[in-house]
């Protein structure tokens, strides 16, 4: 970005950026301000207050001269009368070897603004990492390596695009993955429950190298008080959190499941 009053962006047109570095140049030399504004109308206004009198550009030598018409005309005057081009360019050398160089270039004074955007302060990356501990999706911030928000319109894009398949990937394995055990009978989640057998009859053999197998979990419904009829089901575990807090409320929630054991 450069400025003098306003913010130019590089790929703007060439003759604006040229006429202010023209009106700079010309006004450093007389030291009174120039209106470089590359938006306004580039012929020359009266105004006898803001600029000091032309009148070595309207007599040379005895010869009356015309009074120049545009910003861009008087500033070229004044300009030669200093030495310099009357278009502002000069002839360049170069520094390493020596010879001039074949085009002639532009110089003048320009005042300018860095903006501090940098990508090492914006750029945001996560594989994996720290979890809400209610409802174990990834949390939000950058700062605490948090991850970036797919929101509803990018849910939308998706569906438009018919990448399903990926909206479940973002929005559930990548998420918040839960394994729930469903009772089939009463239709409950936070009923159930895993047992772990406490007693082993023999102890665990490693085949090959490879660690031994766990031994079968045992859920039981304390609704139903069975074990019979339990299915596990993938869901997100925010579900299971909304079951809850349902619960909480006196509002039972109950799933009934198509493909499931005596059904």
């Amino acid at each position: 970005m450069w400025g003098m009053g306003q913010e130019f962006v590089f790929g703007m047109i060439y003759g604006v950026v040229i006429r202010v570095w023209h009106d700079i140049q010309g006004g450093s030399l007389y030291g009174y301000f120039v209106d470089a504004t590359p938006f306004t109308i580039p012929v020359k206004k009266d105004n006898a207050d803001s600029k000091p009198k032309t009148s070595s550009l309207e007599e040379t030598d005895g010869k009356t001269e015309s009074k120049p018409n545009s910003l861009v005309e008087e500033l070229g005057e004044m300009l030669k009368q200093k030495g310099f081009n009357y278009h502002g360019v000069e002839v360049l050398y170069s520094g390493v070897y020596g010879t001039e160089l074949t085009c002639e270039i532009f110089i003048g004074p320009v005042y300018y603004q860095r903006l501090r955007h940098m990508v090492s302060d914006k750029y945001q990356v996560r594989s994996t990492g720290t979890i809400d501990q209610v409802t174990r999706q990834p949390i939000k911030g950058r700062k605490r390596g948090g991850g970036i928000r797919f929101g509803e319109m990018e849910r939308d894009s998706m569906l438009a695009h018919g990448a399903a398949y990926l909206l479940h990937d973002r929005l559930h394995t990548c998420s918040d993955y839960h394994i729930a055990d469903v009772c089939t009978l009463c239709g409950s989640i936070l009923a159930t429950t895993s047992i772990q057998q406490q007693k082993q009859i023999q102890k665990p053999k490693k085949f090959g190298g490879l660690p031994p197998a766990r031994p079968p979990k045992k859920v039981i419904c304390h609704a139903c008080q069975s074990s019979k009829g339990m299915e596990t089901v993938a869901m997100p575990y925010v579900f299971r959190y909304l079951a809850a807090e349902l619960a909480a409320m006196n509002i039972k929630m109950t799933l009934q499941l198509s493909n499931a054991a005596g059904a």
